[in-house]
């Protein structure tokens, strides 16, 4: 499970809502936000309107979700040469 998995899982826990519920919440298929939530798509890598939506019925700060420490985490680091 990835780092942004990870967070969706525990606030939404935390929240005491459902996948099913939240996935209508923001208007898309359980499975679609299951996707996210088991780490198979990054939010980082959906559409902004999509993300936004989550992190709105999640109440989350969409800047902690996608960056850690001010890293986007979802831009592989460059190799040195």
């Amino acid at each position: 499970m990835n780092r942004e998995a990870k967070i969706l899982r525990e606030r939404r826990l935390e929240l005491g809502i459902s996948q099913q519920a939240l996935a209508t919440e923001v208007g898309m298929e359980v499975r679609q936000y299951q996707r996210f939530e088991y780490g198979q798509q990054l939010i980082s890598r959906s559409s902004m309107k999509q993300g936004l939506r989550i992190c709105a019925a999640l109440e989350l700060d969409p800047f902690e979700l996608v960056f850690e420490d001010g890293v986007d985490v979802a831009v592989p680091k460059k190799r040195p040469k």
